[in-house]
């Protein structure tokens, strides 16, 4: 149960404002018009808005995965553009729809509609699937009376949007597999296959060379305190990710990323796509510029990126152009700002900033298979190295007992 602040008209031409507990608005003008009031507006009340977070907190509310809410963003596309209105294509929609979570979500947002509630203000309730960014999209459709085409438009986007993100974990999946091999087998060296071969040396007293002391050193202790350093790991991983909900440590630490080299490059890569991404696709929506700079923003995951756009974003107020703000934090590439001042000055913002977005995935593709490229063989020599010391460390001893028995 849900609570809901309505202001409301009575019969007799009263103005009454006030509270009311239901399960969605619907069933609250429901309840408002029972009563012989007339709702004017009807939203979710800051309490109850906490109190659903707090539950949120032991109960976390599925949403629609971002693969299938692409797929469905331009089926709805389709329907939109075929004549349908917008609550029975959203029907439609649940009726097909294979998983039971996108059923319910479309369900409830059709619900929505049909008492009245504007689209945008519709999604706005299932913030679990759609974002700011969504919303913000359908919004400036619902102004400019052009739904169907920036809906497909913004598909495209999603798809894109999700293919980027699928190529992205492609790339890293064999590094990844590779360092969990690499860690595994010296786990397994390390505490199972040198205690057996520490208790061969141990009964012959002999004495043994560094590196075998220093092998079986650390195998006693991974096999006695292993499960120490695990929780030191664990401890240190929550420490590290406390310290980074601080603002100010978490400013400091991606402005040290976008530094690094191959790291920075690949991050400022993919967010720049990712932002000229969201830009054009607003843009061509007639979204005003400072709205889609805000929107544009939130979909940043650097926090010292977000904060160069606001810092542009002050500047686009004050009167600044966008190439101009954006050139003036020094982050982005010229050709970057080269292109969006191209745009400005010829009336094609919208495919400059595209145009932008496509050089910056093809940087960011490159920089990857770079970085990929580098990464393989260095883990694969690491491991090499690692192995061959344990194999020397252990064999070093057996060729010693050899010469002296000869």
């Amino acid at each position: 149960m849900q609570r809901f602040r309505f202001e409301a008209i009575t019969y007799d031409g009263q103005t009454e404002k006030g509270v009311v507990e239901s399960d969605a608005i619907k069933s609250a003008r429901q309840q408002l018009l029972a009563r012989g009031l007339v709702p004017i507006s009807v939203e979710l009340d800051g309490a109850g808005a906490g109190a659903a977070g707090v539950s949120g907190l032991l109960f976390k509310r599925k949403g629609i995965s971002a693969t299938d809410l692409a797929v469905i963003t331009k089926q709805f596309a389709l329907l939109v553009r075929s004549g349908l209105p917008l609550d029975e294509a959203l029907r439609l929609l649940a009726e097909e729809s294979p998983k039971q979570v996108a059923r319910d979500v479309l369900a409830e947002i059709v619900h929505e509609l049909q008492s009245g509630v504007p689209l945008s203000r519709a999604l706005a309730s299932q913030p679990a699937t759609f974002d700011t960014l969504y919303q913000s999209v359908v919004a400036a459709a619902e102004h400019s009376g052009l739904m169907a085409p920036v809906l497909t438009q913004f598909a495209t986007f999603l798809e894109k949007r999700q293919a980027m993100k699928q190529k992205v974990v492609a790339a890293m999946v064999y590094p990844v597999m590779l360092i969990a091999v690499s860690f595994l087998v010296m786990t397994v060296l390390m505490v199972y296959v040198i205690p057996q071969v520490t208790r061969v040396f141990e009964s012959t007293r002999q004495k043994l060379p560094l590196t075998t002391e220093i092998v079986m050193s650390i195998s006693s202790f991974l096999a006695e305190w292993g499960w120490l350093l695990v929780v030191a790991v664990l401890g240190l991983v929550w420490v590290v990710r406390h310290a980074l909900q601080n603002p100010s440590v978490r400013l400091d630490v991606d402005s040290r990323a976008l530094s690094m080299p191959v790291i920075g490059p690949l991050i400022l890569a993919y967010e720049t796509a990712r932002f000229a991404n969201t830009m054009s696709m607003l843009v061509a929506a007639n979204v005003p510029i400072l709205s889609a700079l805000r929107s544009a923003r939130d979909t940043l995951r650097n926090s010292y990126l977000r904060s160069v756009v606001d810092a542009a974003e002050m500047r686009v107020r004050e009167g600044s152009t966008l190439a101009r703000a954006l050139g003036a934090q020094g982050v982005f590439s010229p050709l970057f700002i080269h292109m969006i001042r191209s745009g400005e000055a010829t009336g094609q913002l919208a495919d400059m900033l595209r145009f932008g977005a496509d050089n910056a995935e093809v940087d960011a593709e490159q920089t990857t298979r770079v970085f990929t490229s580098i990464l393989e063989p260095a883990m694969i020599l690491l491991m090499g190295v690692m192995v061959l010391f344990i194999v020397m460390a252990v064999m070093q001893p057996i060729l010693e007992m050899n010469a002296g028995i000869r």
